[in-house]
């Protein structure tokens, strides 16, 4: 999935979709449906309200904005080595199952 600015000349490939972050409108260009970059909006949206409304000194929108992109990094981080984890075990399961099936056909 791609997204860019619509401001900067690429809607041509993919379609503008209107939504509003930090009471900032915006209009974004995605290849995802409609329905999908606004629930991703509200997530940033609320993401960064739950930032400012926990107790974080007064900071500039730019500094709410990076602290959210930290916060979904971290988040897509532990999520990708929680994936990787359960891919490995999957795969250790599967070469004990064929070698269990393998071991009884023989």
């Amino acid at each position: 999935m791609g997204w860019n600015s619509a401001s900067n000349g690429t809607m041509a490939a993919m379609k503008g979709v209107n939504v509003e972050i930090m009471g900032q409108s915006l209009t974004v260009a995605s290849d995802g449906g409609d329905d999908y970059v606004r629930e991703l909006a509200r997530a940033v949206d609320a993401k960064i309200r739950e930032i400012r409304g926990g107790g974080t000194q007064a900071v500039s929108s730019i500094h709410l904005a990076i602290l959210a992109a930290l916060n979904f990094a971290d988040e897509l981080e532990r999520l990708r080595l929680e994936h990787q984890a359960l891919v490995e075990r999957i795969e250790a399961m599967n070469k004990r199952l064929s070698a269990a099936i393998d071991g009884t056909s023989a």
